[in-house]
């Protein structure tokens, strides 16, 4: 077994990432009401993590026979995935998605804006009962406590120099400002800010993926809960400290709602309330989250048979152990080739974006062709072509056609005449084809290299 980083696109990270908002949106009510108090937050988390990484784990096996099932089950997931990822990659251009997420980058930066144009209207206080709770938490970062009655509910905001936004009804009533300071400082030690600020990232790389906007707003209510049960604690977790926690809640809810997802906003709603209500640590909430983990699993890492396209030391390739899936390169015929609907491939080195020249090799000269299967302006392809047309040598043509996947070589084969290669390429994979010639004679010819969606 071989355990590595392979890089994914982000169109392709968004189709996996449902799977696993469907299995969260599906048991949250469960976690937040029977398991641990940060069981769904969990879950939330590592999905932002995946969504942000650029990479996912990539799982080689060798032995086929004894995970034959996690193949059959993992290449269906896969060729499933490229189908979706074709679909919407021909709507979604890799040049549309960066316009969107610079106009949802632009629209924060204005929000940013704004909210500090109301800030200047805070005016710092020094209000004993408020800096003998901060002393209490014991935080090292230093926190200030402002007033500001133009925003509704209180709020925090700021990581390295945090800041509490109250409000002058909440400071007349010790009760509720002893429930709300816990609250905020709570949210401060976690540092769920930096969360909120995660979600800011993904809404901007992933704003084409409708679910998963919607569950940023489940997201926020999943760590408003999170505090809620740290405050119960925090306060002694009993049925009259719940009951009180409750009551203050509900002073808030009738006050209404900050709408800034910039800051943390203590905007208490009835789901909330009701859990606070409800909640017990139970063995079946635990169970629960231990099966929902397992089955998110498979969203964060690839499993690849290891044996699949070697090849030996005379160049062949090996067949693939599992014939369904057949072998990754195929000569076809000049009917077959023109039936493919061709497109760019996108190259990495100096040439032109799409292969279609004119060649000349000296003797035992090569010439190389570095490109991947990533496009600005086009549809996710997840195969390319190589075409050897007109090929011409004194003495008799003798050349070879190698084939790089990611520094690796997954073919090579010497032709006497021209060729036309097809080949079922990775999407998230970088090529370098290579042409040899083999003979002491100087060969002549044209190459086409093409994408094309298989």
């Amino acid at each position: 077994m071989a355990i590595s980083l392979v890089r994914v696109i982000t169109l392709e990270k968004s189709i996996k990432s449902l799977y696993l908002l469907v299995l969260i949106f599906l048991v949250r009510p469960t976690l937040n009401k029977k398991s641990f108090r940060s069981a769904s937050l969990v879950l939330w988390i590592v999905l932002l993590v995946y969504l942000i990484s650029p990479y996912e784990l990539e799982i080689g096996i060798e032995s086929v026979k004894g995970n034959f099932i996690l193949l059959a089950i993992t290449n269906f997931f896969d060729s499933s995935l490229g189908l979706l990822v074709n679909k919407i990659g021909s709507i979604f251009f890799k040049l549309n998605r960066l316009i969107g997420s610079i106009l949802i980058f632009t629209y924060l930066g204005i929000k940013i804006y704004k909210f500090n144009k109301v800030m200047k209207g805070s005016t710092l206080t020094h209000n004993t009962l408020c800096k003998e709770k901060i002393r209490k938490f014991g935080l090292k970062r230093k926190v200030e406590i402002y007033i500001n009655n133009n925003l509704k509910t209180p709020l925090t905001f700021g990581i390295l120099k945090p800041r509490i936004i109250l409000q002058d009804h909440v400071l007349a009533d010790e009760e509720l400002l002893d429930h709300v300071l816990i609250h905020e400082l709570i949210h401060i030690k976690k540092f769920h800010i930096l969360i909120n600020h995660m979600i800011n990232i993904v809404a901007c790389l992933y704003w084409f993926n409708p679910l998963l906007w919607l569950s940023l707003k489940y997201l926020d209510q999943d760590i408003e809960i999170n505090c809620d049960k740290l405050v119960v604690e925090n306060l002694g977790d009993t049925i009259k400290n719940r009951k009180e926690y409750c009551v203050s809640m509900l002073k808030l809810l009738e006050i209404g709602s900050n709408t800034n997802n910039l800051v943390l906003k203590l905007n208490p709603n009835k789901e909330r309330i009701l859990i606070m209500k409800q909640c017990k640590k139970t063995f079946t909430g635990l169970v629960v989250f231990i099966l929902t983990f397992t089955f998110c699993l498979p969203v964060f890492a690839n499993v690849a048979d290891l044996n699949q396209n070697r090849i030996d030391t005379k160049g062949e390739i090996v067949t693939n152990i599992n014939s369904e899936f057949g072998d990754r390169v195929q000569i076809i015929s000049d009917e077959e080739y023109q039936k493919l609907e061709l497109g760019e491939v996108s190259r990495t080195g100096l040439r032109a974006a799409n292969v279609d020249e004119n060649i000349r090799l000296k003797r035992f000269d090569k010439i190389d062709y570095e490109f991947n299967m990533d496009t600005w302006t086009g549809p996710v392809h997840d195969g390319f072509t190589v075409r050897l047309k007109d090929m011409s040598c004194s003495g008799g043509v003798d050349y070879s056609v190698i084939i790089e996947e990611n520094g690796k070589i997954i073919y090579d084969k010497r032709f006497a005449s021209d060729s036309i290669l097809k080949v079922k390429a990775n999407r998230r994979s970088n090529y370098i084809v290579t042409i040899v010639n083999r003979s002491n004679k100087t060969l002549s010819g044209k190459v086409k290299i093409n994408s094309y969606v298989r």
